[in-house]
Order: structure tokens, then C-alpha cells, then sequence
């Protein structure tokens, strides 16, 4: 009996461990990849929490946009939490590069029991850059979801 549960647990956290840190909410029905933008302004206020570190960025005309990082647990495990924080204080100016999340209603396309109404400024980064001093985070391959799981860019439509 206890054998049994003892594979059992090893076969989940194995599998917890090598799922993408973004399987949870199927990350390009999320965030539009065709749609990236970069946007630079003033660092409001981080949340460092798991499941997602949340930093506000206000720009110089007024806009606040949400930008939606990685959580704790996978900055810590990747050394980036200490540099991050000693780089990321409220009043920092930073420049962000990534891709907008989706509408609720692209998102309720393929989801039609989400619920939740999304910030429409909300950006998953690829990058974040100090421009201060430097200081910088850029997604790495593994963090990027396989080109596969990409829904392709449409083409522009003909007028």
C-alpha cells in the first residue's frame, strides 16, 4: 500500500515539475503574441507573489498597465529574484516589451466559463529593462511557449 502511494506522489510531482509554468491558464489563448508592444514609464507598485508577480507601470501620459510576471517561486529557482527586487522599487523608470492579453471575449471563445472581465492593459513581458542603471530580465527559450502552441498571426485583410 505504501508503495503504491509512494509512486503515485512521484509520478505527480514529476509531472508538476516538467509542466510548462505557464500550463495553468493555456498561456496563447491568453495573450496575443501578434499583438506585442513596448511601453516605458514609471514603475507604481510590484506584488511579489506566486503565482504571478504583478507590477504596475504607470507612462507618461497617466496610463497604468498591468504587467503580468513570473511567480516567485520560478524567480527564486532562476536567480533573479534578488536583482529583480534591488532593481524593480516603486519610482524606478522601466521599460517593458511583450504581448497584450486578449479581450474576455477571445478569451471566453475558447473558455466559455471564464468568468473574470480582463484589463485590456495587460502585458505578459518578454522583456524588462531598468533604464536607469540596466538592469534586465528577458524571457528565455524554455519560458517561451513552443511555436506550435502559437495560433498564427492573421494577415491583414484586403480593402
Amino acid at each position: 500500500m505504501k508503495r503504491g502511494l509512494m509512486i503515485h506522489l512521484a509520478m505527480t510531482f514529476s509531472v508538476c515539475a516538467v509542466s510548462s509554468p505557464r500550463a495553468h491558464h493555456s498561456h496563447p489563448y491568453f495573450y496575443d503574441h501578434c499583438s506585442s508592444i513596448t511601453i516605458e514609464g514609471r514603475l507604481e507598485s510590484v506584488r511579489w507573489v506566486d503565482r504571478h508577480t504583478v507590477i504596475v507601470l504607470r507612462l507618461d501620459d497617466g496610463t497604468a498597465y498591468t504587467v503580468d510576471w513570473n511567480g516567485l517561486g520560478s524567480l527564486t529557482s532562476r536567480g533573479v529574484l534578488g536583482p529583480a527586487q534591488a532593481a524593480l522599487v516603486p519610482g524606478a523608470r522601466i521599460a517593458v516589451a511583450g504581448d497584450r492579453i486578449r479581450s474576455t471575449a477571445e478569451i471566453r471563445e475558447r473558455f466559455p466559463d471564464f468568468a473574470r472581465e480582463v484589463n485590456p492593459n495587460t502585458v505578459d513581458p518578454t522583456l524588462i529593462r531598468r533604464v536607469d542603471d540596466g538592469w534586465n530580465w528577458t524571457r528565455t527559450p524554455s519560458d517561451r511557449m513552443p511555436t506550435s502552441a502559437q495560433a498564427p498571426c492573421a494577415a491583414p485583410t484586403a480593402k
